[in-house]
């Protein structure tokens, strides 16, 4: 049996471990097929690309994490085998990487000062931390502040000033994907049902958007795994999963889990 892992975070957007520290994770925890989803970035494909020999028994597939707003809310879609050279797909995440740092400037600016007397806009862009300790710019900065004491109270203080960075649609994030030959899935559909599951009516609009498939193994999903392989089935959808490991940023999210191997998925076209 070939254990497989789909989804996880490096250094290079909000998890601790660089593309070493990874692969020797890997190796240990005898995971053979993987993918490096980093949030909205492809900076550690060619790093680990580079540093995987034979003899580790590692097929690496590149992949990413895009974000996309639908009916409100976060979503997140595992693309997987994209040409990481194309232009749309580097303007896509450029775009959104900086709407996302142009949200957290303006939350720093013009809510968090107004709150806490040690804080400003021309402090925070002079604050630099090490990115092996996981999370972004704005979460570091609030906690060695002494603001806040973690990352949950972080996005809870954030949740309360009204801020959200503007997203683009599924259909827009989708169709940039597939014109760069990604296979693009559904991550942890259950994000946001947590304790539950996506109705099947939303799951048959993801179907209409496009995509190839649905990340129906996630620590998210708990319980519902069966429902989603079996709408996957029924849809002719692909079948994928993974940990959604952060390293030590979210201890809780162990490489590996849930446990799952090549028999248990459906993702042929992305390893042909």
């Amino acid at each position: 049996m070939k254990k497989v892992d789909m989804h996880m975070h490096t250094c290079a957007s909000d998890g601790t471990w660089d593309v070493s520290e990874l692969k020797e994770e890997l190796i240990k925890n005898k995971i053979n097929i993987f993918s490096i989803t980093d949030h909205d970035c492809i900076e550690n494909i060619r790093n680990m690309q580079e540093i995987i020999s034979p003899k580790d028994n590692l097929v690496f597939i590149p992949g990413t994490e895009l974000t996309a707003e639908y009916q409100g809310r976060e979503y997140h879609l595992t693309v997987y085998n994209f040409d990481i050279q194309n232009q749309q797909l580097m303007d896509l995440i450029n775009w959104t990487n900086e709407s996302k740092i142009s949200t957290n400037k303006e939350y720093i600016k013009l809510y968090a000062s107004n709150k806490f007397k040690n804080v400003s806009l021309e402090d925070f862009e002079k604050y630099d931390y090490d990115r092996k300790r996981g999370g972004w710019k704005s979460v570091n900065y609030m906690i060695d502040k002494g603001i806040h004491g973690d990352v949950v109270s972080h996005l809870t203080d954030f949740g309360r000033s009204g801020m959200k960075a503007r997203l683009k649609t599924p259909d827009e994030v989708i169709k940039v994907a597939k014109k760069s030959g990604g296979k693009v899935f559904l991550a942890h559909p259950s994000y946001n049902y947590r304790n539950s599951r996506m109705p099947e009516e939303e799951l048959r609009y993801w179907v209409s958007a496009g995509i190839d498939g649905i990340e129906c193994f996630s620590p998210y999903n708990k319980g519902e795994e069966q429902y989603y392989i079996d709408f996957c089935k029924k849809h002719n959808l692909m079948i994928s999963g993974g940990s959604d490991c952060h390293g030590m940023f979210i201890p809780s999210r162990k490489l590996g889990i849930p446990e799952v191997d090549l028999d248990d998925l459906n993702i042929k076209k992305i390893l042909q």
